[in-house]
């Protein structure tokens, strides 16, 4: 591990492909072992959603 502090889901995202998995596959995408199934893709998905949504502003009722 290379030991950075990742800031951003992006930047966490891309840390887990910049580096070999624990069965020394250079792209864990490509592990059977350590790939995600589309189950946990789609978990993922909605955890990541739920998070850019809580974070974006209310809205406003229009002026009248």
């Amino acid at each position: 591990m290379s030991g950075r502090i990742c800031l951003t889901t992006d930047q966490a995202f891309a840390a887990g492909f910049d580096e070999p998995c624990e069965h020394q596959v250079p792209n864990p995408a490509e592990c059977p072992k350590c790939r995600l199934t589309e189950a946990e893709i789609l978990r993922l998905a909605v955890l990541v959603r739920g998070a850019t949504s809580a974070t974006s502003p209310a809205p406003r009722a229009a002026a009248a």
